[in-house]
């Protein structure tokens, strides 16, 4: 299985990256010498920013005597596979596969954004679906797994068609999501997989356009997981702990859920304000740039949840995401076998 070789080669980075953690980089201030201490790791978030910057966290941290010690990086599943966090943020595709591979159990006790990378195409082209799109064609995509995975399940469950990477009905070209929206406007690929930041001012000015009617991965996910419901599938980043961590600090479980609660809340009442403070983390500038974030994720597209709690009626179709995994090509990255983990999710009530 390719996940399992590259996270073979990534171990040494991730127990590396743990100790550094460990040593410092803390993203509060204010929690007693003698508290308690949460190891998280998270990329450069907007909504972390808003707690730090407007007070929120250090508030928390001294009004329940915790400590959140953070080390930033967009690599967290590696960070992770080394054992020393404590909470990292990781899809729903991507946990039986890190149970797997390095025997740690973990528990996903809360939701923050859903996978949201669309597939693109150049104004005028006819492609609607993949099906649309000539067998051996290229598309340019980030990576193996991640969003492709996502592609991959709604490729087969839809169309019929085998999407991966080193083979399947398509070749699939690797590149930075910033390098392929340019890479598909100069014609080196018929579509490409982009978060859709790294394509904002070509989506702007009406160069490329998404496909599958303008909906993003979330969105797409009930139209082909047999037994979806009416809510939004499937998760980006989950709040996810090992499940020694968890089973020994359930209250501390839920105190982190309500600070984040409290920062979903705080963004979602002044999401035009974040972005525009902090336009880094939506990758724009130019105003034109930031006006079209703020209405593009006005909408249905805000791929932000609105509740960090998971549902106990929620967790069955989101979960049914490894279903599909294993009815997938033996040689995709994204491929679990039959005997693949089922890891344990938690509806835990933060209040």
């Amino acid at each position: 299985m390719k996940v399992k070789n590259a996270l073979r080669a990534s171990a040494a980075a991730a127990l590396a990256i743990s100790v550094v953690a460990a040593c410092g980089g803390s993203g509060g201030s204010g929690a007693a010498a003698d508290g308690e201490v949460i190891r998280f790791s998270f990329a450069p978030d907007p909504v972390w920013d808003l707690l730090k910057d407007s007070g929120e966290l250090s508030k928390w941290e001294q009004e329940n005597n915790v400590r959140v010690e953070t080390s930033t990086t967009w690599d967290e599943f590696t960070y992770f596979a080394g054992g020393h966090g404590d909470i990292v943020s990781m899809s729903t595709q991507e946990t039986p596969v890190l149970e797997q591979q390095t025997g740690i159990k973990t528990v996903t006790f809360g939701k923050y954004n859903y996978q949201r990378v669309p597939l693109l195409k150049r104004a005028g082209d006819p492609y609607e679906t993949l099906e649309d799109i000539p067998k051996g064609s290229k598309i340019c995509v980030s990576g193996p797994t991640s969003n492709t995975g996502f592609w991959t399940v709604l490729a087969q469950q839809m169309h019929g068609l085998d999407y991966r990477v080193g083979g399947g009905d398509f070749q699939l070209i690797v590149n930075d999501h910033f390098v392929n929206p340019t890479n598909l406007l100069r014609g080196d690929c018929e579509a490409a997989a982009v978060i859709p930041e790294a394509a904002v001012p070509q989506l702007r000015r009406g160069e490329l356009e998404i496909m599958y009617g303008g909906e993003l991965p979330f969105q797409l996910y009930k139209e082909f997981a047999p037994n979806s419901d009416d809510r939004s599938h499937v998760v980006g980043n989950n709040f996810t702990a090992t499940e020694e961590w968890y089973d020994a600090n359930p209250e501390l479980a839920k105190k982190f859920l309500a600070l984040w609660q409290r920062g979903i809340d705080m963004f979602q009442e002044q999401k035009a304000d974040v972005v525009r403070k902090y336009p880094q983390h939506f990758s724009v500038e130019s105003e034109e740039d930031i006006d079209y974030v703020i209405d593009f994720m006005s909408g249905d597209n805000d791929w932000f949840v609105e509740e960090v709690v998971l549902e106990e009626d929620w967790i069955p179709a989101e979960a049914e995401i490894w279903t599909l995994m294993k009815e997938l090509h033996p040689d995709n990255a994204n491929y679990l076998p039959a005997d693949a983990p089922s890891p344990r999710f938690a509806a835990i009530d933060p209040n």
